[in-house]
Formats: C-alpha cells, structure tokens, sequence
C-alpha cells in the first residue's frame, strides 16, 4: 500500500516539478522579449517573482511587463503550492493516520478472544474471510502483500501486515487465544512452517491448513494440522457428486449455507456435567423435549464421524453431536449442552 501510494505521489510530483520548470524558463523567456532583460535580470525577475520574496525589480516594467509578472506569480505560486500539498497530503496519511490506525487495529486485536486467524489472503483465504464475515465471526488476516491489507482496510477487516510465520506476528494475531488457524497461503512449505509455529505457540488451538498436492497432506499432518484440505481433490471429488447425486449436494449446500433455509445442520459440543450429560439420547428427549435430530456422535479425539446414532446411544462430556433441525431447536440442544 506504502508503495502504490509513494508512486502516485511520485508521479504527481514530478509532473508539478516539470509544469514549473516549464513556467520558469516561460518567464526567462518572457522578460526577454518583452522587457528586453539580460539572461541574468531575466533569471533574477523570474525568480523573485515566483517564490515571490519581494526583493525589488530590476526596472521599470511595461504595462506588458507587468500583466506577464502577475500571471507569472499565479501560475507560479500555485504549482508550488500543489506540490506543498502533495508533499503534506502524502506525509500525513503514510506516517501519521497510517500509524494512528495500525495502533488502533493492534488494540481491537488485543481485545479477541476465541476468534479466527488466516494466514494468506489469496483465494482460499479470501473465501474463508467471506464465509467469516458472513457469519459475523472475529478473525484476523495476516499477509505480508500490499493488494490483501488494502482488501482488508476497504472491508473494514481486522489485519496484521507482515510474515504469518513469524512468531510474533502470530502472538500479535492472538494465537495464544485463538480457537482455530487458517494456513492459507499458496505456498506448501510455509503452510508446514505456520502449523509447526502455531501449535508450538498454542497446541489447543485447531489448525485448518491448505495442500496444494497430494503427497504435501502427510506433511502437513505430521506438522500437526488438525485438518488438511486440497482445493484440488475437494474439487474433483465435489464434481463427481454433482454428477452422480446433485440433489443430495444441493441440499447439503443450502442447510449449510443458506440463512433464510428452515432446516439447518449443526455440530453441538457436549461439556462436562451438563444437563444431558451420561444420558441416553431417547432418556433426553423424553425428559427436555427437544425436537432436533441426533444423527450422529462423534467420540471425544476422534476425526470421522463412525458412529450411528440410536436411541440408546449415551451421551457424555466431550461428545460432538451432529444434528439437524430449525435454528430453535438446535439452539434448545445447545443449552442443554453446556
């Protein structure tokens, strides 16, 4: 952002610094022809006339001489004051608005708890921050280009410009207390870099990170990634479904990302000692009457979902419950959760 502005600024700059070049060799010229000056009374003239010191003319001048001396002084001066104001207008925003707002995006920052962090807002990460967005989600960007931080001033996006494998970038994101870390960038090894810095800074923290290739995902895991996704294979596997059963993915889609939809799909985590905590699912719906679908639970550690929901299922602290209903009754389940 520094370096686009700097070069706009340059261009104007050199542009103003030509225009009154120009006006000076103009009012050399002119005090030649029409006063008959020297070179040197000539440059003199045009000099105290443009900076406009006041010093005293050389002679008498013409009626002529005089009309050319003042538009002199307005073209002159008013190139000079432009420049001043690009020079002041450029300072100003670059060093002084520039730092207030770093200052402030690092204290909101500071303020997050529980919150989103993407590393790399390019593609991938661009949709991530969508998605967030839309979900009214906290999350931080950290990317060390100029094009993403100017995305993420013009949505009013908190960011943090700089190495997002840099330790202290991370602590400055809030790594410590974030609850999941998006490594997005186009760049497999720093992926691997960023998952290693984050889970080292905070092991509880999930880290969703991005491969490129198929033999990366091992990497990545190893690193300590708690999930691994490759646009290429999700693309490919997603293309295939749309072609054997588009109906089932068309659901899927709208009841995950629909907000006007009734139906919704859910993950609700069941907390220790909550109210339906050692309970079978049919003994806690017949006891708080909650509609919403149980149809699958997913162990405490475990990755996949691989067991069936039944009546008789017990449900204990650390479960993930996999649900489907209205948004009321899955927000009922989710009280009882906690």
């Amino acid at each position: 952002m520094f370096k686009q502005n700097f070069q706009q600024f340059y261009k104007k700059v050199i542009i103003s610094i030509l225009i009154l070049i120009a006006i000076y060799v103009i009012g050399i010229a002119g005090y030649i022809f029409i006063e008959k000056m020297t070179l040197l009374d000539a440059v003199f003239m045009t000099t105290i006339t443009i900076t406009t010191v006041g010093y005293g003319v050389v002679k008498e001048l013409s009626k002529a001489g005089t009309i050319f001396t003042i538009i002199l002084i307005i073209l002159g001066t008013g190139t000079a004051a432009y420049i001043l104001i690009n020079l002041a207008d450029f300072l100003l925003s670059e060093f002084l608005l520039d730092r207030f707002q770093i200052r402030r995006v690092s204290k909101m920052i500071s303020k997050l708890n529980n919150h989103y962090i993407i590393c790399g807002l390019g593609r991938v990460g661009y949709e991530i921050a969508l998605e967030l967005n839309r979900d009214k989600a906290d999350f931080v960007v950290i990317d060390s280009a100029d094009e993403p931080i100017a995305i993420c001033k013009e949505n009013n996006w908190l960011y943090i410009q700089g190495d997002a494998s840099s330790d202290s970038n991370l602590i400055e994101a809030g790594v410590k207390k974030a609850k999941v870390l998006f490594a997005a960038l186009d760049t497999e090894s720093e992926n691997v870099y960023i998952t290693l810095s984050s889970k080292a800074l905070n092991p509880k923290i999930l880290v969703v990170a991005r491969a490129t290739r198929y033999e990366t995902i091992n990497k990545l895991e190893r690193a300590g990634a708690d999930r691994v996704v490759s646009p290429q294979i999700i693309g490919g596997r997603r293309m295939v479904a749309l072609a054997k059963q588009p109906a089932i993915v068309d659901f899927l889609d709208s009841i995950l990302s629909t907000e006007e939809i009734e139906l919704s799909l859910a993950e609700i985590e069941v907390k220790p000692e909550c109210r339906i905590d050692g309970m079978t699912i049919k003994e806690a719906s017949e006891k708080y009457q909650f509609e919403a679908l149980i149809i699958s639970i997913i162990e405490s550690g475990q990755k996949v979902m691989i067991n069936k929901a039944s009546p008789n299922t017990i449900i204990k602290g650390g479960h993930k419950l996999i649900v489907v209903g209205t948004v009321e009754q899955i927000q009922k389940l989710s009280d009882l959760a906690v």
